[in-house]
């Protein structure tokens, strides 16, 4: 026994299996036998100093540990862990937990703990995987679960989303889990879950109270429908496979949103309807014509019945031509704005003319469909960035729309500016079948159509919001339902507003007009043409007769029906007007 201050049994302190390490006024005072083992000491050495003692640690460690140990200043922490080095040069990890005896005496408890922080890294390994595995299974766009004994016990964040519950109302019915699957679906989901849990007491699962023991049996799929807060249903590919581990049954799976893949087969579905349907039409038109004539030549005719045929068949076989041209045309746009190749070249334009171009090529679609068009637009200029054919394109896609639904009824189209005469905005309203409110949502999607009177590829209104879009301006279709008509607003920025003044020349002038309104062979110059001749105030014209002439003449001469009523009405008025005139003086 060696006497110390205070006593310590040196050969007590030796015969511990813990490492002992005691310090004396914050110098190695004693080692004992377990301590100088643990740090790789060599045994003769009882007393050590620290630039010795720390020989055991990592060359980046030592620095500190002498630094702390010797400071008295500072005091010593009560547990720390430090890495030392193996005899073999590897390193390791051991653990200091410091107890004081008095005020020179401290006691320092040594524990290796390599294996323990091996452990530990393992297992911060682990967790840090499992959440990086978590983290994408959470962002996951397919629906992944876990089901255990029967039970929700996992799922991610596609699938709240998707449909609609908030995480405690799946959490209420986690012991239900058939509660988010189509009635139809529910039997046989319930029946598969409870065939697994069965299965753990049947005997049929062996070696089941074997915790290192995993069953799994083969992947099952099956093509189902979940149904969602609000009572939609979403179709879905279900991936699943059954795991035991001791007694507990695991379903884990995958289910795949088939959505988008119905959605394309639909829309491939309508294309090729759509397609068949709208190219059959020209290329009938184009038999029929070429079968009557033929059919005439084989009865024999004159040269001047043949004449007239022939220009007939020739007028047919150009519509028809242009209608398939314009149909490829509109699947070529399509493609180009799927590539991102649809472009708009925007030069500084009025918008006006653009707009009358339009109108004047619905003449024919006009009298087929027997539409009264209502023209409004002013005749100051709307200046604005455009592309001149693409919004062409656009405004013909939009009226022949309007006409074609609405039949025997009525188009209204206007230009007007709004927002201090920095914004155009071009209505066109009809009188037509209208859009039921859901699907309207669905209106510019390509190859969708909801009436059967739709005879074109569903392309037009799609084409047509692409275009105002590349214009930097905003496409809006509304309607109140079936049989209630619809209106399209479009609003274009303004570069230079329109201005109006009193010294400013109309843009057609009245020679213009009655010029227009008696010799033009376009319908739509002609309609409108007669309706500024009847609006024109009297009071500032010179000769009203001339007035009265040209539409005496229209009345009498024009071929269309509707612009002879219109020339009438504004003929009894102005003429009632001049003789309450002539009448007051």
């Amino acid at each position: 026994m060696n006497s110390l201050d205070p006593p310590f049994d040196q050969d007590f302190l030796d015969k511990l299996p813990a490492g002992i390490i005691i310090l004396k006024d914050r110098r190695i005072y004693h080692t004992n036998t377990k301590a100088r083992i643990d740090l790789n000491i060599p045994t003769a050495q009882r007393n050590l100093s620290v630039e010795q003692f720390v020989e055991f640690l990592v060359p980046s460690e030592r620095e500190k540990f002498a630094r702390t140990v010797a400071n008295r200043d500072i005091p010593l922490p009560k547990e720390s862990e430090w890495q030392a080095l193996l005899p073999d040069g590897t390193s390791t990890w051991i653990q200091v937990r410091v107890s004081s005896i008095d005020e020179r005496y401290d006691m320092v408890l040594i524990r290796h703990i390599g294996k323990l922080m091996q452990i530990r890294a393992d297992l911060d390994a682990q967790q840090k995987q499992q959440k990086q595995f978590q983290d994408l299974f959470s962002k996951s766009p397919n629906f992944l679960f876990i089901f255990r004994n029967g039970c929700i016990d996992y799922y991610n964040r596609a699938f709240v989303e998707k449909l609609g519950y908030s995480e405690l109302e799946i959490e209420e019915r986690k012991c239900l889990p058939t509660f988010f699957v189509a009635p139809e679906h529910r039997a046989r989901i319930a029946s598969y879950l409870l065939e697994t849990k069965r299965d753990l007491f049947t005997g049929k699962i062996t070696n089941n109270n074997n915790l290192d023991t995993q069953i799994v049996s083969p992947d099952e799929t099956s093509e189902l429908e979940l149904l969602c807060k609000d009572g939609s249903r979403v179709p879905v590919m279900a991936s699943v496979k059954k795991l035991y581990i001791g007694n507990t049954a695991i379903v884990q799976g995958i289910m795949v949103d088939l959505s988008p893949i119905k959605q394309l087969t639909d829309l491939k579905f309508d294309f090729l309807t759509l397609s068949q349907h709208t190219l059959r039409t020209p290329i009938s038109n184009l038999r029929g014509h070429l079968d009557f004539y033929t059919s005439r030549l084989v009865e024999g005719i004159t040269s001047e019945e043949k004449e007239i045929l022939e220009a007939n068949m020739l007028s047919a076989f150009g519509r028809n031509l242009s209608q398939l041209e314009a149909i490829v045309n509109d699947l070529n746009d399509i493609a180009a704005v799927q590539m991102g190749k649809f472009k708009c070249t925007l030069i500084l334009e009025d918008l006006v003319p653009i707009l009358q171009q339009a109108i004047d090529g619905l003449e024919f679609i006009l009298k087929r469909y027997r539409v009264h068009l209502v023209i409004e637009y002013p005749i100051t200029p709307f200046v604005i960035n455009v592309d001149r054919i693409r919004m062409l394109q656009a405004l013909r896609n939009i009226f022949e729309n309007a006409i074609r639904f609405t039949g025997h009824g009525t188009v209204e189209i206007s230009l007007t500016s709004i927002e201090d005469n920095k914004i155009a905005r071009l209505i066109c309203k009809d009188s037509g079948v209208g859009i039921n409110r859901e699907n309207l949502q669905h209106i510019g999607e390509p190859f969708r159509t909801f009436h059967t009177s739709a005879s074109q590829l569903g392309l037009g209104v799609f084409l047509a919001k692409q275009v105002i879009s590349d214009h930097g301006g905003s496409f809006i279709i509304e309607s109140e339902g079936f049989n209630q008509g619809s209106v399209v607003t479009i609003d274009l920025p303004l570069l230079i507003p329109p201005e109006e003044s009193e010294d400013m020349e109309r843009k057609s002038s009245l020679t213009d007009l009655i010029k227009q309104a008696s010799t033009s062979q376009n319908y739509i110059t002609r309609l409108d043409a007669v309706q500024q001749l009847g609006n024109i105030d009297m009071e500032t014209v010179e000769e009203p007769t001339d007035i009265l002439s040209v539409l005496e003449q229209i009345i009498l001469h024009d071929p269309d029906r509707t612009i002879r009523n219109l020339a009438s009405t504004f003929y009894s008025k102005i003429k009632t007007d001049i003789e309450k005139k002539v009448t007051s003086l």
